[in-house]
């Protein structure tokens, strides 16, 4: 079975990834305001990291390309 594409940025840093039992508790409680959330992340870098613009377009045209190439790949019913 061929491994799937899961568009996955190759430039960028996912060294600062946490695991799943890393800081356990930080948020007990979810954040309700984004100075809260920023405050959280100055303490310790967490979450995805943020996508470009161009990322993010770039992101997007693949995944119109690979459609549109499974669509022209489907056989007439």
């Amino acid at each position: 079975m061929k491994d799937k594409d899961y568009n996955i940025p190759e430039d960028q840093d996912y060294t600062s990834a946490a695991s799943a039992y890393d800081c356990t508790g930080l948020i007990p409680s979810g954040t309700g305001k984004e100075e809260e959330l920023a405050a959280y992340k100055d303490l310790y870098p967490f979450g995805q990291p943020e996508l470009s613009p161009q990322e993010i377009a770039s992101m997007r045209a693949k995944n119109a390309r690979e459609a549109q190439k499974s669509v022209s790949r489907r056989p007439d019913r």
